[in-house]
């Protein structure tokens, strides 16, 4: 697999297929095998080949960034701190 930068765009759509592939793939399964989910589910709502469906599972993506950072602001501990 070559380690290229793919766009934000693309690592979010990789993010989307990817849960719609883990809700709908089963192991040993071939009514829920890979080709079944993206002919069911894949295909119909993002419009994409099988292959680019393959190579998009095969995208490894950062883990998501938390909204919230736990460090707190100092605007947190100058409330916290009693006023002398």
């Amino acid at each position: 697999m070559d380690k290229r930068k793919h766009h934000e765009s693309t690592i979010e759509r990789v993010r989307m297929v990817r849960a719609v592939t883990a809700e709908h793939y089963e192991s040993g399964n071939q009514a829920r095998c890979y080709k079944a989910v993206w002919r069911q589910h894949i295909f119909p709502k993002f419009k994409i080949c099988y292959r680019t469906y393959l190579s998009y599972l095969g995208i490894p993506t950062p883990p998501p960034v938390p909204k919230h950072s736990p460090q707190a602001s100092l605007w947190d501990i100058m409330q916290e701190k009693p006023a002398e």
